[in-house]
């Protein structure tokens, strides 16, 4: 094993020492106690992953992160898909300004070459020069970066340009909040239509784009909600029988973030989903005006009934 090889496979070794006994690893490393450049070498590339380890324990996970990992385990449907497609864009717009060392196509072919003329049952390890392996440091740094920074500025607010929309996500926790909480209807009536005519005359979002089936059901009333930042929204309160009440979040697009809803008849067994945070069942959609958001209060495991409405 020569110097070369003995930086190649140091690059690689974990620091808790859980390779020591390796023998590739313990000959490398007793290579870098006798030779005193390759020594200072590993010193600095220890130092260097333990300054990097540091930086990266200070990242705070967010809370909703486990929930958001195993609801995708579970085949659920992440509560804020508006959030993952600025998370791509940014991700990819971020990764367009990475590029890779100069050189590395010609190690690589010069790597394979070797390899070619290698007898069967040897192994060749590409050859690594300094300026090639702080450029990968370099390559590394910048890709943990750009997660860290994609992540904070998802988080951070930008001032005069903030968008002050809500996400749907948003739009249900706070109309969860409202319905587990007592509240009365603004207008009581049993008849859909009268009670469009009612939202309509009082400038709310009428339920004119609801399911077949939900417009057969009979009515309680409806009312008004205040969503954050003082948006007007219309609720409207079924009655599923046996099964309970079922209620209808009426939202203007304009106050809305999403734009990549399902229509009224596209709306597919994975846009019904159960809400851990506020324990409603839900459905939702779009039509050219409104967003709507359909809501059941029910055990998990019956989550995808309101597909029963449509």
């Amino acid at each position: 094993m020569d110097k070369e090889q003995a930086r190649f496979i140091l690059q690689s070794f974990r620091p808790d020492g859980a390779d020591a006994t390796d023998a590739s690893f313990a000959e490398a490393l007793q290579m870098a106690v006798e030779d005193r450049s390759l020594g200072e070498w590993l010193a600095g590339e220890r130092a260097a992953d333990a300054a990097f380890a540091a930086a990266l324990s200070q990242v705070k996970i967010p809370e909703e992160l486990r929930q958001h990992i195993l609801a995708v385990m579970h085949g659920e449907k992440p509560d804020d898909p508006e959030e993952d497609v600025a998370m791509d864009h940014l991700f990819h717009d971020a990764l367009d300004e990475v590029h890779p060392p100069d050189g590395l196509r010609d190690q690589i072919i010069a790597a394979m070459e070797m390899q070619q003329d290698q007898p069967s049952g040897e192994i060749t390890q590409m050859p690594v020069n300094e300026e090639s392996r702080i450029s990968w440091g370099k390559l590394a740094a910048i890709a943990a970066a750009v997660v860290l920074g994609v992540f904070s500025a998802l988080q951070m607010t930008s001032g005069d340009g903030e968008d002050v929309r809500l996400a749907s996500h948003e739009i249900q926790q706070q109309a969860g909040q409202i319905l587990n909480a007592s509240f009365d209807l603004d207008m009581k009536n049993d008849d859909p239509q009268t009670i469009n005519t009612w939202l309509v005359s009082h400038e709310l979002p009428a339920a004119s784009s609801i399911p077949v089936n939900l417009q057969q059901m009979k009515s309680l009333g409806c009312k008004k909600i205040i969503l954050p930042g003082d948006r007007e929204a219309s609720l409207v309160c079924f009655v599923a029988g046996s099964e309970g009440m079922i209620h209808l979040i009426v939202v203007k697009n304009d106050d809305v973030k999403d734009r990549d809803l399902p229509t009224l008849d596209q709306v597919k067994k994975k846009d019904c989903y159960h809400c851990r945070k506020t324990n409603w069942n839900v459905a939702r959609w779009q039509d050219k005006k409104n967003t709507f958001i359909l809501l059941a209060k029910n055990d998990a495991k019956h989550k995808n009934r309101l597909l029963q409405y449509f």
